[in-house]
């Protein structure tokens, strides 16, 4: 095989159209002792699916092989490529500051058409991290330089990123235009996986617009096509849980969010996924009116989230921690001064969140008497 065959070419976006056989190739082109360049691409291939399906620690150990060998080829594009895919599996593995450092230079490398790639995975760490402007600011440039090489896979993904990133900023509107026009795009393509993901991400849209039956129906759906794959995304698991508290079914949601823990632990998956899933569960616990393990659930998450550096997410952790201590029976001075910080850091942000978290400071101060205090809160 060579660099430029396309059996060594197509490895990369066949990740995500037939995974385990993408898996095969890349194991089969490492047995015969590629050239740096090819063995370049087929650690990547393996350290793409283990970042995304399996063992974080051996997704490290391919992607460090695969930019060793990018680096022996000479090739700047190749290995910014492998930089932004190194990058990303740092910073789910709570690293963040080496995964922004390798993203640096992954920017640095790159040119034009590269460049936007690594930029578009920039931004989907920023969205992981909490950071939706800087996200939103990378998809803006990536997205013309995509569009204009007629990448329609990567353009797809950036507009679905850019679609998830105004859903957690509350922009519906924006964020179903950009779904609408990214599941346009993969209709053209055999990418099953990210096709899988489209559906995921309607539920979400479903969700958010009010529609609980469709979106539960969406993520159902995805489910189906992630097991055909054999690629479990605890994205999904993550976002059924949103959306099975909705609809009242806390104890479910409940169960749903620690089994997922318990598949995730059991494969050494993403850190920054089981910090989600422990923030899932402890909403989950408080509205199931379990507050001791609202509270164990919120005070893991928080110390994750912080490890991570994810101050956005650590905040809505830290939010969901105080309503489970004052469901617990715990009322102070401190608990309404702390939901207060959690409303100043959360409207900094731009988060929907904020209203609540003032609302929980007066409700609090209401109940120690402090009627000036909750006057200002609510």
């Amino acid at each position: 095989m060579t660099a430029g065959s396309d059996s060594v070419t197509e490895l990369l976006p066949m990740v995500f159209a037939d995974p385990g056989e993408a898996l095969a190739r890349a194991r089969a082109l490492l047995d015969a002792d590629p050239a740096p360049l090819d063995a370049s691409v087929a650690h990547q291939v393996i350290g793409i699916w283990q970042r995304d399906f399996g063992d974080l620690r051996l997704a490290l150990h391919h992607l460090r092989r695969a930019r060793e060998c990018a680096a022996r080829a000479d090739s700047a594009d190749r290995e910014a490529d492998v930089l932004a895919t190194l990058g990303v599996a740092l910073v789910h593995a709570g690293r963040t500051r080496e995964g922004l450092a390798a993203f640096e230079r992954g920017v640095a490398r790159g040119g034009g058409h590269t460049r936007a790639r690594v930029l578009y995975r920039r931004a989907y760490v920023w969205w992981v991290l909490g950071h939706h402007r800087e996200a939103l600011e990378d998809v803006r440039r990536a997205v013309p330089v995509l569009r204009q090489a007629q990448d329609v896979i990567w353009t797809a993904r950036a507009l679905t990123l850019r679609a998830t990133v105004h859903l957690a900023l509350g922009s519906v509107e924006r964020a179903e235009a950009d779904f609408t026009a990214a599941e346009a795009l993969w209709d053209t393509t055999g990418q099953e996986h990210d096709k899988a993901d489209a559906v995921e991400s309607r539920g979400l849209a479903a969700f958010r617009s009010g529609d609980v039956p469709a979106a539960l129906r969406l993520l159902d759906e995805a489910e189906e096509r992630y097991a055909r794959l054999g690629t479990p995304t605890f994205m999904l698991n993550i976002r059924r849980c949103e959306v099975l508290m909705a609809a009242g079914l806390a104890p479910e949601a409940l169960a749903e969010a620690d089994a997922a823990i318990g598949r995730l632990d059991g494969i050494g998956g993403q850190s920054t996924r089981k910090a989600e899933l422990l923030l899932a569960a402890a909403r989950a616990a408080r509205l199931a009116g379990d507050a001791p393990t609202a509270v164990a659930r919120a005070a893991l998450a928080v110390r994750l989230f912080a490890g991570q550096r994810r101050t956005w997410w650590e905040t809505h952790a830290r939010l969901v921690l105080i309503e489970a201590r004052h469901a617990a029976g715990r009322c102070s001075g401190r608990l309404v001064a702390d939901a207060a910080a959690v409303a100043g850091k959360l409207a900094s942000f731009g988060a929907p969140a904020a209203p609540e978290a003032s609302l929980l400071a007066g409700r609090i101060a209401l109940a120690l008497g402090r009627t000036a205090d909750a006057e200002r809160h609510l």
